[in-house]
């Protein structure tokens, strides 16, 4: 049985994607549940994208079209979450393509859970013609804006989907005092804590409704540039934010996190990047969080002695593991 009863804006920010938006704008289109509207944001394109948003417009008017200088993803948002309508908000990212029952479903669940965030399950690949079906039996979680927080460390696939943007029905009210840091690609890391935070209830189904798209020209695919470290500061955003809510395992969880990805970002930035400022910076804030005894469980290297050796002499232990990296190539 069909629920349609608020409207739901469904907001597609866009750059330079004219291969693949066709794709995407028409999976929203297909939709079973009807009562949409369309929120198509041009970010400067410089190919054919923005021709391409106004064709749809002039055939469906559930579709507005927005086109402005170029600002980044950050503004997108902020500007789309300004300018919907709807009660409940559901991002799509322009190259991605979803389910034909997506909102339906994330709707139906919401309603029924009386929760404020419906998210669904995704797969991701490099296919353009990947069709959605479900095997498994379909299970139902609902959880509370502790344990919601929780799985953004359960692991990889769950600290992917609760940081994302898309995949999910956020009520557009949650958004109240929240706006996505101008200037950063990895946007969706600073945001998700926030918004999760003001849930009462998340409503999570194992259903694949939503599909990743993977391509080498997108922000992930392109070769390393300091932009892409800036996921960094929101790692650290997150070890503050669990002090003040006062959930002292959480602030260890993100503390621990943000160690790894330091020790992780320093060869990268070292030697792909050869950025002298940033291994600094990486330096000084290992040193700031580290507290002697620290440990990654969860990483089967990160042993006391290894973070202790990090925190003594990264360069050491770096040029050690590249060392040991050559004498295994060998010996093979």
């Amino acid at each position: 049985m069909k629920i349609e009863n608020e409207l739901v804006s469904v907001i597609i920010p866009i750059y330079n994607v004219d291969k693949y938006l066709a794709a995407c704008i028409e999976s929203v289109q297909k939709q079973t549940y009807q009562n949409l509207e369309i929120i198509l944001i041009d970010d400067g394109s410089t190919d054919g994208s923005g021709k391409i948003c106004d064709e749809y417009e002039k055939t469906d008017n559930r579709i507005t079209v927005i086109h402005q200088e170029n600002h980044g993803i950050s503004q997108v948002r902020n500007r789309g979450v300004k300018e919907a309508r709807g009660t409940y908000i559901f991002w799509i990212d322009s190259d991605d393509y979803v389910s034909e029952s997506i909102v339906e479903e994330l709707y139906h669940n919401l309603i029924e859970q009386n929760a404020e965030m419906s998210i669904c399950n995704y797969t991701q690949g490099s296919e353009r013609t990947y069709t959605f079906v479900h095997q498994e039996e379909e299970r139902l979680e609902v959880f509370d804006a502790r344990e919601g927080l929780e799985r953004i460390y359960k692991n990889h696939h769950y600290s992917f989907i609760m940081a994302a943007s898309w995949a999910k029905l956020i009520k557009k009210s949650l958004y109240e005092g929240c706006e996505y840091p101008e200037g950063k690609i990895f946007e969706d890391i600073y945001m998700s804590h926030k918004l999760i935070s003001k849930c009462k209830r998340i409503v999570y189904t194992n259903k694949t409704m939503y599909y990743y798209y993977q391509w080498p020209e997108s922000i992930l695919g392109k070769k390393l540039y300091i932009e892409k470290l800036d996921y960094l500061g929101a790692f650290e955003e997150r070890i503050h934010f669990f002090k003040k809510l006062g959930y002292a395992e959480l602030v260890e969880k993100a503390r621990i996190q943000y160690l790894h990805s330091l020790i992780w970002e320093y060869s990268r930035a070292k030697d792909i990047l050869h950025n002298k400022e940033m291994v600094k910076h990486i330096k000084r804030e290992y040193r700031k969080y580290y507290t002697f005894g620290t440990e990654n469980k969860e990483v089967e290297n990160e042993t006391k002695g290894y973070m202790l050796k990090f925190y003594l002499s990264p360069f050491l232990l770096d040029f050690m593991g590249k060392v040991k990296g050559k004498l295994k190539g060998k010996l093979r």
